[in-house]
Formats: structure tokens, sequence, C-alpha cells
């Protein structure tokens, strides 16, 4: 699986970039002359060295926000992205520095860089608002390389205030996106303001601006936060039920390649209204790749498209690699198809209802126990029954998204379809919230970087000795 080394080996060189400044005249030689080694001397060694440089140098030019001052009084130009998830005294937004100008000059810089937006809860700002104001950028807290790293690798430039006595100039508003619009769309037919109806429009279209901090406690406690972000899960979901409802297609004339092209399509259609959260992309380029080789008749490997999702998402932008999403997803999805996919089959029986059973508790808890480190070193915690209550509730959450999506694209069904998600969404809040409040929900444990990476490297080293002894060595789905 070539694609599998070239992930590898793209995602080292972003590592080496990140600790050794290297200048770029040097690495395009490096690159040169292991790639010519490989093609002439038909070096495997130099193969997989011109691969890293080829990762060091797309980290090297990849897309970087540019700088702008901290702690000085400057006219900012933003452009709100999102409704705003409420707090106590404020409300955070997410926003788009446009430009800025430096208060001793009349000098407009541009920029795109994203920000964290505080604003005082009485402004009532929401998403695609456009603003002009005098404030100052500051950087993350420092004191908190967690969230330094994270925000940086999310593209985030810092934080800036917006108080309720600050003059600022509304500007025409942009466009609204795809996202936007089905955030509100779904919003107005949801006609309700709840826990319920908050987690609907999360799981549906990945709008969390009205969940509560008590409501994520709840879901973080119990295993089930990854549900309530649109993730790879709902993707794949959206993929199936799309699947399931084209059945009939290819009883028509080539009908079956407009049923792999519809499903595709789907997919894609459902990131974008999403707002192209980066585990909903993984599962995309996944899913896509899946379609078509059931489109071409050709052999799918698992593995091969998680390492295309992978080469695809860091070529476009190498900071994901350090981004907890990424890394929670990415390692979820390697863990069940090297572990879990073997193990679901090893154990198979006689009794189909039992293999299904044994099937959901065992992907449930490879996934659990491979993101379990990483959710320990990030968060201080570790959910203990995740493992067991994953089974129901992903598949409360496949009929809360697949009815969201019909109240969303069929309108006059809304008196049927509303009542019906909302109950189902007040179940699974209802679950989360009983299961978080049991003492075996959770246990504190807060691992270090050094202990977290000895984990996953013996995670990995067990993983090659088991290659080793299967002749296959590639997940066939």
């Amino acid at each position: 699986m070539p694609l599998l080394k070239i992930a590898c080996c793209m995602a080292v060189g972003i590592v080496l970039q990140q600790f050794f400044d290297v200048p770029t005249l040097l690495i395009l030689l490096a690159l040169l002359v292991t790639g010519l080694g490989s093609i002439l001397l038909h070096s495997r060694v130099a193969y997989l060295l011109a691969l890293t440089a080829g990762g060091y140098l797309i980290a090297e030019i990849g897309y970087k926000p540019d700088a702008v001052p901290y702690h000085e009084q400057q006219t900012l130009q933003i452009r709100i992205t999102d409704d705003g998830t409420p707090r106590t005294h404020y409300t955070r937004h997410e926003a788009r520095l446009e430009s800025w100008m430096d208060a001793d000059s009349d000098a407009e810089h541009p920029n795109g860089g994203r920000l964290w937006l505080y604003a005082d809860t009485t402004l009532h700002l929401r998403s695609g608002m456009r603003l002009r104001y005098d404030a100052k950028i500051y950087p993350f807290y420092q004191d908190s390389t967690t969230e330094a790293s994270q925000m940086t690798a999310r593209g985030y430039l810092g934080r800036c205030y917006l108080y309720g006595y600050d003059y600022y100039d509304p500007l025409p508003p942009s466009a609204p996106t795809l996202h936007q619009k089905a955030a509100r769309r779904l919003e107005a037919q949801l006609a309700t303001k709840n826990d319920a109806s908050a987690l609907v429009r999360a799981m549906t279209v990945g709008d969390r601006s009205d969940i509560q901090p008590p409501l994520r406690e709840q879901y973080a406690r119990s295993g089930l936060s990854h549900l309530m972000a649109l993730s790879g899960l709902h993707t794949g979901m959206l993929f199936l039920l799309i699947n399931l409802l084209l059945w009939w297609l290819p009883l028509l004339h080539r009908g079956h390649r407009l049923k792999h092209l519809l499903s595709i399509g789907a997919v894609w259609l459902f990131v974008a209204a999403a707002g192209f959260p980066v585990s909903a992309l993984r599962a995309a380029v996944m899913c896509t790749m899946l379609q078509w080789a059931l489109l071409s008749s050709s052999n799918y490997r698992a593995l091969n498209s998680w390492a295309a999702a992978a080469v695809l998402l860091l070529a476009l932008r190498p900071s994901w690699l350090f981004d907890l999403s990424f890394q929670l997803s990415f390692l979820a999805v390697w863990a069940i198809l090297c572990w879990g996919v073997p193990l679901c089959r090893a154990l198979h029986g006689r009794f189909r209802i039992l293999n299904y059973i044994s099937d959901a508790l065992l992907i449930s808890l490879v996934a659990s126990i491979a993101t379990a480190p990483l959710i320990a070193h990030q968060f201080g915690m570790i959910p203990l029954l995740g493992v067991l209550i994953n089974p129901p509730a992903i598949l409360l959450a496949t009929a809360i998204v697949a009815l969201g999506l019909l109240l969303l694209l069929l309108p006059p069904l809304t008196p049927v379809l509303q009542p019906l998600v909302l109950q189902l969404a007040t179940w699974q809040n209802l679950l989360a919230e009983r299961c978080a409040a049991l003492a075996c929900s959770s246990i504190e444990v807060h691992l270090s970087g050094t202990a977290t990476s000895i984990i996953y490297l013996f995670f990995l080293v067990l993983t090659l000795v088991a290659w080793c002894r299967d002749r296959k060595k590639s997940v066939h789905l």
C-alpha cells in the first residue's frame, strides 16, 4: 500500500519541520537528490527520504495566516462566521479577520486568519455580520500550551474582545455559506430552543452554538462527545442511508453508475453543509474511494483509503496533523481497521444477531482503547462507560441524523418529523446525563506527552508484529 508509506513519511516530515529550521533551498536540493536516487538506483531508502523531504517542504510552504501585531490598538475588519457559543457573561464567536489597520498609519493589511471573538451578550451578533472597530488582538494563553498549539493548528491567530460600550461600524453582510443557510433553516424548522434542538442542530449540520457547558460535560464524561460533534461517524451514517434508499437504482439501465455518483454527491453536499470539519472530510474521502471502487469494480483496501485521506488533508493544511480532532479521528479509524475488523471476523459464530452485538462492542472497545491515551493527555480523564453505551447511542444518533436531514430537506413533513426527532434527541441527552452521573462513568487520569508517545509507540510495534504474522497485511472491507 504505497499511500500508507506516503502518509507516514509526510507526517514525519511535518513533525521535523516543527523542530528543525532548515533553509527551503536545502530541502529542495535534498528532495531532488533523494528523488533521483530512488529513480536511478531503485533505492527504497532514498524513496522514503524523498517522501519525508516532501512532507517537510509542504509544511514549510503550506497555508499559514499572516502575522498580526499583538497587544497593539488597531482597526479590525472582521466577519462573524458562526452564531456564537453562549457563556456566563459573554458569547464566543468564530470570526475571520478580513483586514487590520495600524493606528499610526492608514495602510490596510488584508489577512484572512481566524479569531475567537468574545462579545458582550447584549450585542446579539449573528453569523455573516461584518464589523469594523478598534481593538487589540491577544495571543492564546501561553501558560496553556495545549490550547495554544491546538488553536494554531486550526489556523487561529488569537482572540479579541467586543464590549457592550465599544463603538463599531456595521458593514454590508457577506453572502451566507451553505453551512449557515442549513443551520438557520433547521433552527427555524425545529422552532424551539432547548438541549434537544441544540443536539439535533449539532449532529445534523454541525451548529453547536446552543450547546450549553453542562451538556458538553455530560457527553464528555459518558464517552459520547464524538456524537455531539459532526464527525466521520455521521458521514458514514449518511453514506449507508443513501445507499439503502437508492437500492432500486441498479434495476434500471446503468442505474448502478447513477447510484454511486449520487451517493458521492450526497456525502460531499452533507460535508459542505456541515462546514467541512476535519473528521467529516476524512470520512468523505474514504466513502468516495469505496464508492468509486464499487463503480469501477476494483479492489478496495480501507487502509489505503485511510492513508489517501491523510495525504490529501495534510497536503491541504499540514498543521492539521497537530489538531486534536484530526488525531482522534484518524487514530480511531486506524485502530478499527487494524484491530477491530480482524477481531470481529475471528470471533464470528453461527448466530447472526450475536455477531452484530459482538461486532458493535468490539468496535467500540477498540476505538475507545485507541483514543484513551490521547484523551487522558488532553483532558485528564478517561470515559469508561462509552464502550457499553456507544452501540445503543449510535443507533439513536443514526435515527436523529436521518430524521434531521429529512426535516431539513422536506419542510412539508415538519409537523410529523419535528416532535419525533426532538424526542429522540431528548432520550439521547437523558442517556448521557444518567451515565455521566454514575460514579464509574470516568476516571481521572492525566498522561504526560512522553507517556502518551510511549503508549502509542507500543501500539504501533504491536500492530507491526501482528502484520508480520499476517500474510495479507491489508484490510479488505
